[in-house]
Formats: C-alpha cells, sequence, structure tokens
C-alpha cells in the first residue's frame, strides 16, 4: 500500500470518528431536552390540576352548577354539580324539567349563541328539581352562558347559580308591600291628614261620619285650621309638637254632634325637623265608655256580694263561738274512750271497737286503723267525720270534728289520747249556703275577668295593627305599600267592629231582651246576598265556599236581620277552624220552619265539649281570634225565635254542621 492509500485511510477513519461524536453529542442533547420539556410538562400539568381543584372548589363552595350543551348531539352533560346524572341527559329531556313559561327563552338563547349570534346572555328559568320523583319543586337558576369550540353549531357552557332563597324572598317582600298598600284604604278608624298649617287635605269615610263632615271640601272642616279648633288648639303647640294620645268629648252643636273620642294625633318631620303633615286618627268610643260604665255597676254588685259573704262569715264565727262540743279521753290500755261535757264525770263511755261504728263514711279505714291505735294516735291531727250522733237523742247524722293529742306517760311512751269533738252540723250547712254565694260571687268574678281578660286581649290586638301601620303609613313613599297597609288596618278595624258589635249585642241581652223585627221577605234573594258577603271570607286556597240555595223563590215572614246574623257567625267561625276542604251554607223548609246550616271539613269538636260551645266566652282554642260570644248570640236570637239551634260533629278533625231552625210560613217555587 503506497503513501496515497494509506493517507487516504487515516482520512476516512477521522471523518469517521468525528461523525460518531456528532451524532452521540446529538443524542445526548436531544435525551437532555426531552428530560427538559417532560418536567416543565409535568409541572404545568400539576399547576392545571391544582388550577381546576381551586375552581371546583369555588364552584362548590358558591353552590354553582356548571353544564354543557353538546348541540351537536343534542345532549346537555354534567361539567359541576349534582344538578344532572353524571352521563348527561338529552337536550329536550333537559329542557322538560325547565318550567313552561321559560322553555322557548332557554331554547332561543342557546340557540343563538351556539350559531354566534350572540357572544355570551344572561338569563334566570325556573327547574323542576325534584321531577323524577313525580313532584313539582321549581328552582330559580340564574344562568351565564357562552360559546366554545371553533366549528358551527358551537358548544354552549352555562353557569347555574341557585337564586330561589333569593328570589322568593323577594317575592314575599312583594307580597307584604302589596297588602301594606291596603291598609288605610279599608280602615274603620277616622283618619284625617293635614298639612304643616293645619289645612285639612283629606278625611277618609269614617272620619266623615264621625264628625259629620259633608261631602266633598267641607269648608267647616277644611277651610279653618286644625290648630284654632277646640280642643286642638289647647293642646298642639307649635314649637313643641309631638306625638299625642287623648281621650276627650266633643260637642259640636251646629252638626248634631256630642261623642267621646279617642284621639291619636302624629306629626311627620323633614329631613330639617320642619313640620311636613298632621295624621289624626280619631276612634268613637261613646259605647265603649257605656261599657264602662255598666262594668262599674257590676262592680258595685260585686261589692255587696262581698258584704253579704262578709255577713256569712260573721254567723260562722259565732257558730264557732258557741260551739257545741265535748272532750274526749281514750286509754290504750282498757280500750276504753270517755266523753265528757265538763271536767265531771263522763258523759259517756264505749270502747275503741264501739266508737268506730259511730262513723259512716270510710267507716272500713277506721276500722283498720282502731285495730292499731298506737299506730293511728301517734301524731296530733285533725279531722271532719260524717257520724251518728255521738251526744244527743237523735237520729240525725252530724258533723264532728275530732282533734287528737297524743298522752305519754312519764317514761315518754304512748298511753292514750285525748281532744275534743264538736258538733258542726249547724257550721257545715251554714258552710254550705255560704260555698253557694261564694261559688255565686266566683262566678261573677270570673265572668269579670273572663270578659275583661278577652276584652283586654281581643280590643288591643287590632288596635296595635292599627296604631302601628298608621305610623308605618308616614313612612311610605310608594302608593303600594300606603294601599296595602291600608288594607292591613282596614281588616283589623272590620275585626274590630265585628267585636264591639257582640259586645253590645251581649250587653243588651243583659238588660233587655233580644228585639226581633219581622218583615216579609224572599229568603232565597237575602240568602244569596249574604253568602256573596261570606265568600270574601274565604281565603285559604284549599277551602271551597259552597252555597246551597234549594229555591228560586222563598217568602216568608222573619227578622232576616238576625237570621243573617246567625249565617255570619256560623260562617265565620268555620273560616278559623277550616283550613282545607269545604264550607257549605244552605237552608230548606222543613216541619213547619225555616232550617239554616252551616257544613264545614274544620277541626271539628269533641262530643263532651259540644254542649257548651254556646255559652258565653267558650272558646275551643285560646289561639284562634275572637271573644267566645258570637254563639251565645245565635242561641239567644234562636230562643227569642221560638227555634233550636245545635251543632253535630263526630269528634276531632271530622268538621262539624251548625244549624238553626225557626218557625215560619212561607210559599216556595221549586227550582226546575
Amino acid at each position: 500500500m503506497n503513501n496515497i492509500q494509506v493517507l487516504a485511510l487515516a482520512q476516512l477513519q477521522m471523518t469517521s470518528l468525528v461523525i460518531t461524536v456528532i451524532v452521540v453529542g446529538a443524542f445526548l442533547a436531544a435525551v437532555a431536552l426531552n428530560f427538559v420539556a417532560v418536567k416543565r410538562i409535568r409541572g404545568a400539568l400539576r399547576t392545571t390540576v391544582r388550577q381546576k381543584q381551586i375552581m371546583r372548589y369555588a364552584l362548590e363552595m358558591g353552590n354553582i352548577n356548571v353544564i354543557r350543551c353538546v348541540m351537536g348531539l343534542s345532549r346537555v352533560e354534567n361539567q359541576q354539580g349534582g344538578l344532572l346524572p353524571d352521563e348527561g341527559v338529552g337536550l329536550q329531556d333537559y329542557i322538560s324539567h325547565i318550567h313552561p313559561e321559560d322553555r322557548d327563552m332557554f331554547s332561543h338563547m342557546v340557540t343563538r349563541i351556539s350559531l354566534r349570534q350572540q357572544g355570551s346572555a344572561e338569563w334566570t328559568y325556573r327547574w323542576n328539581a325534584a321531577a323524577e320523583q313525580g313532584e313539582t319543586e321549581w328552582r330559580s337558576l340564574h344562568c351565564n352562558a357562552i360559546a366554545e369550540g371553533q366549528s358551527l353549531p358551537m358548544d354552549v357552557v352555562c353557569t347555574l347559580t341557585d337564586e330561589t332563597k333569593a328570589v322568593n324572598e323577594r317575592t314575599q317582600e312583594q307580597e307584604m308591600a302589596g297588602r301594606y298598600r291596603l291598609i288605610f284604604e279599608r280602615s274603620v278608624v277616622g283618619l284625617g291628614f293635614y298639612d304643616k298649617d293645619g289645612m285639612m287635605l283629606a278625611a277618609n269615610s269614617n272620619l266623615r261620619e264621625i264628625f259629620n263632615i259633608q261631602p266633598g271640601n267641607d269648608p267647616m272642616f277644611f277651610n279653618v285650621s286644625i290648630f284654632r279648633r277646640p280642643p286642638f288648639r289647647d293642646i298642639i303647640n307649635l314649637d313643641d309638637l309631638y306625638e299625642t294620645h287623648l281621650c276627650t268629648r266633643i260637642i259640636m252643636p251646629e252638626r248634631r254632634l256630642d261623642k267621646f273620642l279617642d284621639l291619636q294625633i302624629t306629626p311627620t318631620f323633614d329631613d330639617t325637623g320642619q313640620l311636613q303633615y298632621l295624621l289624626v286618627a280619631a276612634r268613637d268610643v261613646t259605647e265603649e265608655r257605656e261599657i264602662y260604665k255598666q262594668s262599674q255597676e257590676t262592680d258595685r254588685q260585686m261589692r255587696k256580694a262581698n258584704e253579704e259573704i262578709r255577713r256569712y262569715e260573721k254567723e260562722l264565727q259565732y257558730l264557732m263561738d258557741e260551739v257545741d262540743m265535748r272532750v274526749w279521753r281514750v286509754s290504750f290500755e282498757t280500750g276504753e274512750v270517755n266523753i265528757y261535757r265538763n271536767l265531771g264525770e263522763p258523759e259517756r263511755k264505749m270502747t275503741l271497737m264501739e266508737l268506730k261504728d259511730y262513723f259512716v263514711e270510710r267507716h272500713d279505714i277506721v276500722s283498720e286503723k282502731f285495730k292499731n291505735p298506737e299506730l293511728y294516735f301517734r301524731e296530733s291531727s285533725s279531722y271532719i267525720c260524717h257520724m251518728r250522733s255521738l251526744f244527743h237523742d237523735t237520729d240525725q247524722l252530724q258533723w264532728n270534728v275530732i282533734d287528737n293529742i297524743p298522752l305519754l306517760n312519764e317514761e315518754g311512751r304512748l298511753v292514750g289520747s285525748f281532744g275534743t269533738i264538736r258538733n258542726i252540723t249547724s257550721l257545715m250547712e251554714v258552710q254550705d249556703r255560704l260555698k253557694e254565694e261564694t261559688q255565686r260571687a266566683n262566678d261573677s268574678a270570673r265572668l269579670k275577668s273572663v270578659f275583661m281578660a278577652n276584652m283586654t286581649h281581643e280590643i288591643r290586638t287590632p288596635l296595635n295593627a292599627i296604631v302601628g301601620f298608621s305610623d308605618v303609613l308616614t313612612m311610605m313613599d310608594s302608593p303600594e305599600d300606603k294601599r296595602e297597609m291600608i288594607r292591613v288596618i282596614m281588616n283589623n278595624c272590620d275585626m274590630l267592629l265585628r267585636l264591639i258589635n257582640d259586645i253590645l249585642e251581649v250587653s243588651g241581652m243583659d238588660t233587655n231582651a233580644i228585639k226581633l223585627e219581622p218583615t216579609d221577605v224572599d229568603f232565597a234573594v237575602s240568602f244569596n246576598d249574604i253568602c256573596e258577603t261570606l265568600r270574601q271570607r274565604v281565603q285559604e286556597p284549599g277551602v271551597e265556599f259552597i252555597k246551597d240555595n234549594p229555591y228560586t223563590e222563598f217568602l216568608t215572614r222573619i227578622d232576616v236581620r238576625r237570621v243573617q246574623q246567625v249565617i255570619t257567625n256560623f260562617v265565620t267561625n268555620a273560616v278559623k277552624y277550616t283550613h282545607q276542604g269545604h264550607i257549605r251554607v244552605g237552608y230548606r223548609y222543613e216541619k213547619g220552619g225555616l232550617y239554616v246550616y252551616c257544613e264545614d271539613t274544620g277541626a271539628g269538636i269533641p262530643k263532651e265539649q259540644q254542649s257548651s260551645v254556646f255559652e258565653r266566652f267558650v272558646k275551643l282554642n285560646d289561639y284562634v281570634q275572637g271573644t267566645g260570644l258570637g254563639l251565645s248570640i245565635c242561641k239567644a236570637i234562636a230562643l227569642r225565635a221560638g227555634g233550636r239551634i245545635g251543632v253535630e260533629s263526630e269528634g276531632e278533625g271530622t268538621g262539624s254542621t251548625f244549624w238553626l231552625w225557626i218557625p215560619c210560613d212561607h210559599k216556595k217555587k221549586e227550582n226546575a
């Protein structure tokens, strides 16, 4: 091999070595780069997982659900939360759970976003969370939706926030505001509004009735400042205005006005403390004052009854001073009982076994005790016994008080007993009479206490509502709030008016019999009229008011106002105790008279309480509004008309039927 070949071979080997080194270096560099890349990818993956966990935790804490509407597959997948099962549901199945009124909106918004006609959207719809159980539970879901993807139609991702509680709260607030707005609209309390100069701006119908204000802007009231009218000019100090409450007598001969009024004057001020308006609430308490006077008469009768009780107590004390008494002594050693009238010889002697035969009541118990006298007489005692006469020649039973004191010998051993036997037969007779008088006084006091307690509670409840909402009215700006408040005041005023009417009715029953004024009427028409009025009192959504009028014409002669009063009381009680089912009111001609009934599916009445429901102040449930006077008035009306009244009920939870029958003649025409 020549030199040229050797040199070429050496160059070839050198070139191969360089290439090998380059390939190995490139391989090692690739391995290093791959290691760095894998490390970075793993780090980014861990960061992504942590961020996803943080995001999921935030969504769970915020009670937020995430769903994906896959438009190409017409499915809805669950991304976060428990709104849907993990495997998802069909799009139409999901839409079927949405409230019918909100389905079109949901479909429209999702379609627009998926077609990129709109980038994002936000709205609220109602979702039935209990549809799978065949029930209805609407939840208000606030939806934020965005499009995701490249091709059309795009997927729509929705984050759903449950706002049911907030929506319910807003609804309740709106309902409450709606009730407040009607408070003043139905007030039976006289209300007048005045400007800062005391000029009348408005007066409701009750204030006009109280003061006999003429229709329109009566000059006598609208053109004269209240600050110049008695009694207001004497009690209102313009330099120091504050809420004032007083009861006064107002006399206005020119308007034939002579009444006792309960007045409340409420000023309102602006932010600078300047007077803006005056609200005057007036209530006619003339009749209440008469009731108070009757209460004073009742107090006088009570004092008289107490004086009689004290007289009986003096007689009782005299009988005790002159009591018919004997002293007795028993020896356990001999078993002998000696009865003394004085300190001399015993008036009578007998054994313990003979003494027990004188006891009439609890004879077996006395016999058992007398077998062990050491145990029976060991302690001092006093008891009353009904016995055959011990020291009088008579077969008449007598009441004795026997006092016992144990006798001990010098060693402290019980050897006998002694005491007194007092004949208290006359005293017991006086006590029986005293109990009767005391019971009468207690009954009177109880009735007074029940009356005062009922009246205090029943009158204060609507009055507190009227006064409270009247105060709040001045702070209300929107007409809706004011109307709701006026409605509440009107309801409470109506309740108060019915209460006062019942009290006056009962008061009239105590002084004079109920007066009936029969007239010729078509009771079929009158019955329809009262039913239309009473239908408005049935407010429970689950209670149906049913009217049974079997006649197109029912000509008769009765006091229709009293019969309507009974029907009103029947229905009012049924409304209080019926929360599901129906209230049925009807009448028919039966056994020569008018039979009226009110059937309900309410609480029912236990058998043992049915005989007492028509008594005064009887209430089967103390937590239900009322005085317990309505049914007693109905009973008085029935008796005065020569009729009957009653109630039928199988017991608690079975409903009740109250009925009235009064005699009358009639001409009727049956419905076809």
